[in-house]
Order: structure tokens, then C-alpha cells, then sequence
């Protein structure tokens, strides 16, 4: 094992997983187990949870209202809800356009191109401008950075790198990072329905 891969190994370790019993609560969407988990435990199930309670469900069932009125109760009072909630309220299907147009400019000009359709010129540096921003252009940033990386992976033919990521590394923001992910993956899978 290289020294890189021994310092990756050992930041991983800060980081926390969901537990296969957390895990199990949301495939099922068993409440009364996700009531039970810890405030740790929840954080990571958040964008889920969110999505779970206030997008329209298939399930119109009674049962379903109630299990809703329980996540519900759950969330409140959790302050990263309302950024969640706000996450939600873009418009995905412009989004996922402009993230088209973006890969097609950079695979165009090459990945290395400071073009983007995504995010216009950054004030200050990203981890910086991902604070100050509003939700619609958190979005877009993590957007931007995420193909930023798929176009190096497309080029790398294979080869083993490194594509440092000052938004993605920093552990000040990776769980505001990680929702925005979450909420880009399905509001995504949605659009493409």
C-alpha cells in the first residue's frame, strides 16, 4: 500500500456509513426502526426522508398517511430539513438540459476548459462560493465539479489518478455535499421519467 492510499484509507475512517439496520428501516420504510436510530444514524438518511414526506408517493394508502405524519415528526425540528426542502424546489429538468449542454462543451473543448454552462466565473474559491450560495447554485456547482471528474475519469483510458476536489474533500461541508448528491441523483432519475 502507497502513502496516498494509506492517508485515503485513514480519512476514510472518520467517515460514517448507514447501518444495515438503518438501512433495512428505510427499504422497508418500517417508522417505528427509523424512529429508534440516532441523530447520527437519521442525518445520513435525511435527503431520503425528505423526499419521502414531501414528494407526491404511488402509495395513496391510509397506512401510508400515517407512516408520512411519523417522518414528519421525525424531521422537525432537524435544521439540515430546510436546506433539503429547498433543494427540492429546483427546476430539475432545466438543470439536467444545462448539465447536457456543459458535458457536451467540455467533452468539445476538453475537460480541462474553465468553460462552464453551469457555473458562470466563481468569486471566490468553490468551497466558498458553495457557502454563500443559494440552493439552485449549490446544485449547479456540485453538478459542475461531479462532471468536472467524469470527464477525467472518460479520459484517463483506464489509468489509475488523482482528481483533487476542494468541494468534495472538504469535511466542513461533505454532508451538505453528500445531500445536494442525493437530491441531483433523484430529482435526475425523476426528470428522466
Amino acid at each position: 500500500m502507497n502513502e496516498g492510499s494509506t492517508v485515503i484509507m485513514a480519512e476514510c475512517t472518520s467517515l460514517q456509513f448507514v447501518s444495515p439496520f438503518a438501512f433495512e428501516a428505510m427499504q422497508k420504510v418500517d417508522v417505528v426502526r427509523l424512529a429508534s436510530l440516532s441523530d447520527p444514524e437519521l442525518r445520513l438518511l435525511l435527503p431520503c426522508l425528505v423526499r419521502m414526506a414531501l414528494c407526491a408517493p404511488a402509495d395513496q394508502s391510509q397506512s401510508w398517511a400515517q407512516d408520512k405524519k411519523l417522518i414528519l415528526r421525525l424531521l422537525s425540528g432537524v435544521e439540515a430539513v430546510n436546506s433539503i426542502v429547498a433543494l427540492l424546489s429546483v427546476d430539475f429538468h432545466a438543470l439536467e438540459q444545462d448539465a447536457s449542454k456543459e458535458q457536451q462543451l467540455r467533452h468539445k473543448l476538453g475537460g480541462g476548459s474553465g468553460e462552464s454552462i453551469l457555473v458562470s466565473q466563481l468569486q471566490h474559491g468553490l468551497t466558498l462560493e458553495f457557502e454563500h450560495s443559494d440552493s439552485p447554485r449549490r446544485l449547479r456547482l456540485v453538478l459542475s465539479e461531479l462532471l468536472a471528474i467524469m470527464n477525467k475519469v472518460s479520459e484517463s483510458s483506464g489509468e489509475f489518478f488523482f482528481k483533487s476536489s476542494e468541494l468534495f474533500e472538504s469535511p466542513v461541508y461533505l454532508e451538505e455535499a453528500a445531500d445536494v448528491l442525493c437530491i441531483l441523483q433523484a430529482g435526475i432519475v425523476m426528470t428522466a421519467k
